[in-house]
């Protein structure tokens, strides 16, 4: 069961990082888990989430896209929303810099400026 404070969103992010879990789970404790639980905090609803092929598949699907940038070291922009003010990532994240230049480009059109 993994709680959320807000409401379900339109998007199956929650979804996925519950599968993910308990594929791990799965992997560790060499068990099966069919199914698992979101608890939403506003509706105060419980919403049971099936592991079907199709969602483990979108979780290693997703799991092989992070690989690959993680070996290219490419760290994705962030496209800064409401959702990074809960976040509690945010404090890594930094979403709010993400919208500046990069020093190195600064520099450049400095550097063009005093031509």
């Amino acid at each position: 069961m993994e709680y959320k404070r807000g409401k379900p969103k339109k998007h199956s992010a929650d979804e996925l990082q519950l599968c993910a879990q308990a594929m791990c789970l799965e992997e560790m404790l060499c068990c099966a888990v069919p199914e698992g639980a979101l608890y939403y905090g506003e509706p105060r609803r419980r919403t049971v989430v099936p592991f079907t092929p199709e969602l483990r598949g979108q979780v290693q699907d997703n799991l092989k896209e992070m690989h690959e940038l993680y070996k290219r070291r490419h760290t994705p922009k962030v496209k800064p929303s409401k959702a990074c003010n809960a976040c509690s990532l945010k404090v890594l994240c930094l979403p709010k810099l993400m919208g500046r230049k990069r020093v190195a480009d600064y520099l450049a059109a400095a550097m063009e400026e005093l031509k």
